[in-house]
């Protein structure tokens, strides 16, 4: 402010000075509610674009949602079995103790002169017979029964199984399954996976010659009882070849003896030694697997073939084991009491008197030292 001049003109100066500094505060102020609107523009924007995202987020969310489920309500109502494939897996796990024994599932048989409909809705033939054959058989604890397990006839086959495959993924399963041909011919099948860790034998396909079914004659009684007949021949048949696949499990498995052909009746002589001769194959797949050790795989490979009136065989196997008893009696790991027994009794049912006797110096030579060492003295 200047100190010279009039007080009017330091007024006048006053005010021009005031109103520019108005001016200057007007100015400002506007241009701070310019950007402000502006902020509030971009910032409605950045709302309005969220917004619009997070509603596209949904809608794909929702659309994926209903994509799987649609899925999953699809593969519901096409599966073979009732639950969803991790349900249905958690249900046969803890049935079979985790895979320690394998599952046995029935299908109903499919009837290929019934609409699809008709064959989902029932009745399901076949499947009383099967499971009651099953569960009456001196073998039913080798297998944990799941009947009532599908729903439904296995009509697409292949693809069921791949379907059952995949949903039991690592599990032992032994599954029966069949189809009718024009209500005249059954064709049972019976379809094994995981029974053997091996990918020359992770699968086992059995297909049963076609079976004619009775007649229908002039009487319902008579052909009812041809029918029962024919049913009790059809679940005694799948319950012993279910039996032998299961043999084969725990023998590789658990390193247990066989069995079965040692439970079938007296009048089935033929079928024990059919079922011998195959479960003696099965002992080199356990002595592969490190289940047995030699002398029991030779042993019982003897025992197997002399059920099965396979003397030569029998011979070969029973020789085997006496030179791999009489290596063992020299090392640390000694054949057991009871394969030495067993050894000496197969030599002599085959008539080898000398090897049985050499048979009976190695089983006297291990039992004196078990003595030896259970009374805690060395052997010398």
């Amino acid at each position: 402010m200047k100190q010279d001049g009039s007080y009017r003109a330091q007024q006048t100066l006053l005010h021009t000075l005031r109103v520019e500094e108005a001016e200057n505060a007007h100015r400002r102020s506007l241009e701070r509610d310019a950007i402000n609107a502006q902020d509030r523009i971009q910032e409605a924007a950045a709302g309005n674009r969220y917004e619009i995202e997070r509603d596209w987020r949904q809608a794909h969310i929702g659309i994926h949602v209903k994509a799987i489920q649609e899925r999953m309500d699809r593969q519901l109502e096409e599966s073979p079995f009732s639950y969803s494939q991790e349900e249905f897996y958690e249900l046969v796990y803890e049935a079979t103790r985790g895979g320690t024994v394998p599952a046995l599932l029935i299908a109903p048989f499919y009837r290929d002169d019934l609409s699809g409909q008709e064959n989902d809705e029932g009745p399901h033939s076949f499947r009383v017979s099967i499971r009651q054959s099953w569960l009456q058989s001196e073998w039913s604890t080798d297998l944990v029964c799941l009947d009532g397990a599908l729903k439904r006839p296995l009509h697409k086959t292949d693809m069921d199984i791949l379907v059952l495959q995949r949903a039991l993924q690592s599990l032992p399963v032994v599954l029966v399954h069949g189809g009718v041909q024009s209500n005249h011919r059954v064709w049972p099948s019976l379809y094994a996976w995981n029974i053997v860790d091996s990918p020359e034998l992770r699968s086992v396909h059995v297909s049963f010659p076609p079976l004619s079914l009775p007649a229908s004659g002039p009487s319902n009684q008579d052909h009812a009882a041809h029918r029962l007949a024919f049913e009790d021949e059809l679940g005694g048949s799948t319950a012993i070849t279910a039996g032998l696949i299961a043999e084969w499990f725990h023998l590789v498995r658990h390193g247990r003896m066989p069995r079965l052909h040692t439970m079938l009746p007296a009048n089935m002589g033929a079928e024990r030694r059919v079922i011998a001769a195959g479960l003696a194959t099965s002992f080199e797949v356990a002595l592969e697997r490190h289940r047995i050790d030699v002398v029991s795989a030779r042993v019982g490979q003897a025992m197997m073939y002399l059920e099965a009136g396979l003397r030569d065989h029998a011979e070969n196997a029973a020789l085997l084991a006496l030179t791999a008893a009489d290596t063992a009696s020299r090392g640390s790991f000694p054949a057991s009491i009871g394969t030495l027994r067993q050894l000496s009794s197969t030599l002599v049912s085959l008539g080898r008197t000398d090897e049985a006797n050499r048979a009976r110096l190695i089983l006297e030579s291990a039992a004196r030292n078990n003595v030896l060492r259970n009374l805690g003295w060395r052997n010398r």
